[in-house]
């Protein structure tokens, strides 16, 4: 396997990932960097078209951005009975490339994993798969068996879909958490001494802006590419203007039937209530453990 863009965090999380699992892994990234490869235990593709021609899968790690110029100079050097991959967080336009660049006989697999590369385990994430109909016959199964034997949850989605639903799932999810962070900021609200104040529910919300923040800008500000997040993001938008409206002309009832109106819609509201409780108690147990100078929980 060669992962190209390898020297990356995600590329490097797969590099170990794939190496455990048997696989003779290289790895290559524009910044040459020899020494992630080195402390990884896998090889550096100094060489790159000569080892996309004997890889029996390339894995394309790299930028959204970048991923449709980089399949057009891979994917024709790769030879029949091998796989190309990507792990990018939009499906429609690189499945496009690929399937364009990609010589007959070479498989197509897209592949969103659903975690970051700060994550220990796959064990509890999600992995969606997007295969290219009539050339992913070989190499989907042994895939998916990979990852679910590993205790991932494996979705398989057509790219169109995939994109509809990240729309909401990542890029709404993200603009949301990143305007919060934008606001404090315009604000200039002191997050460190509002912290002795928070309700667990308040922390939690923070420390997720705050995991969000943490992050590569470069990568958010991608996802908020998919060419359906624009609707999103307006409609997002146009209820919080809607819902700021009530609230300032002190129409409270109007608010009422908006927030009855979003809960008639929202499924499982009982199982989110008690699932959004053991949060909190697991959240309250490791604060307070961390007073006592106790091992946290998780």
């Amino acid at each position: 396997m060669l992962i190209v863009g390898g020297t990356g965090g995600t590329g490097s999380w797969f590099a170990k990932y794939f190496k455990e699992h048997g696989f003779l892994v290289s790895i290559w990234g524009p910044s040459g960097k020899v020494e992630v490869a080195e402390r990884l235990g896998v090889k550096f593709a100094r060489d790159l078209m000569a080892e996309v021609a004997k890889s029996d899968v390339v894995l394309l790690s790299v930028p959204i951005k970048e991923t449709a110029k980089v399949v057009e100079e891979v994917a024709p050097r790769m030879r029949p009975g091998s796989l190309l991959m990507d792990v990018t967080s939009l499906k429609a336009e690189p499945m496009k490339a690929m399937l364009r660049w990609a010589p007959d006989g070479v498989e197509v697999l897209g592949t969103h994993p659903m975690f970051g590369p700060t994550i220990p385990t796959i064990r509890g994430q999600t992995v969606i798969l997007v295969p290219a109909a009539g050339r992913c016959d070989e190499w989907l199964l042994p895939m998916e068996e990979i990852f679910q034997e590993d205790g991932a949850r494996v979705e398989v989605l057509g790219a169109e879909e995939h994109d509809r639903i990240m729309a909401v799932v990542q890029a709404l999810t993200h603009f949301a958490y990143i305007s919060i962070g934008s606001t404090l900021r315009s604000l200039d609200f002191d997050i460190a001494h509002s912290r002795r104040l928070m309700s667990p529910v308040y922390e939690i919300m923070i420390d997720f802006v705050g995991r969000i923040l943490a992050q590569s800008p470069e990568l958010y500000s991608s996802i908020q590419e998919n060419p359906e997040a624009k609707r999103v993001r307006e409609a997002y938008i146009e209820e919080c203007q809607r819902l700021s409206k009530l609230a300032d002309t002190g129409n409270s009832e109007g608010f009422m039937e908006a927030m009855r109106s979003a809960a008639d819609h929202f499924d499982e509201r009982e199982v989110a209530l008690a699932r959004s409780d053991r949060l909190i108690s697991l959240w309250i147990d490791h604060r307070e453990g961390k007073r006592r100078g106790l091992e946290p929980r998780w």
